[in-house]
């Protein structure tokens, strides 16, 4: 199979933020719905991945911290936390500094779960991408990257912007 190399060029009319939030929305959606199968295949829903992700992510964490970067209720998450604890994904343990805080962390196997998923998201993007150019790509990433930075506060060009 030939691969052809394209270029994105920019669009006639400016983009407005808006337009890329919808962008970044509707490629999010394309790529975890075809990613699902994986989710099948280790048991686990989208919630739950996101769940055993942040947990991963956050390190030994709180389920009210899991929820807070959710945005969702507590017990929202809780029921998707008391299934991967059963499924052996998750695991819960008493705080070392505080013995009535409750934290939750990655078993080996929820990492080989999360691993397996992420693993197929990478796939997945890759066949996305191949026939785009190079360029393309390394903008699109340096692009994504500058405004993870401003999110994350590290420009100082949000200041004053409500959370």
């Amino acid at each position: 199979m030939s691969t052809m190399t394209r270029s994105i060029h920019a669009p006639p009319a400016p983009a407005e933020p808006e337009d890329l939030v919808n962008a970044v929305h509707e490629v999010m959606g394309a790529m975890l719905r075809r990613a699902a199968p994986s989710l099948e295949d280790q048991g686990i829903t989208m919630g739950q991945f996101w769940a055993l992700h942040l947990v991963s992510s956050l390190g030994r964490t709180s389920l009210t911290a899991v929820a807070r970067h959710l945005s969702v209720a507590p017990p929202t998450v809780c029921a998707k936390v008391d299934d991967l604890v059963r499924a052996g994904l998750v695991a819960r343990h008493r705080s070392e500094k505080d013995r009535r805080t409750v934290e939750l962390s990655l078993t080996p196997a929820g990492r080989r779960v999360e691993a397996h998923v992420w693993r197929a998201i990478g796939r997945v993007m890759n066949a996305a991408t191949e026939d785009l150019s190079r360029e393309d790509v390394a903008t699109a990433s340096r692009v994504f990257e500058e405004i993870r930075k401003r999110l994350d506060g590290d420009s100082g060009l949000l200041t004053g912007v409500p959370a």
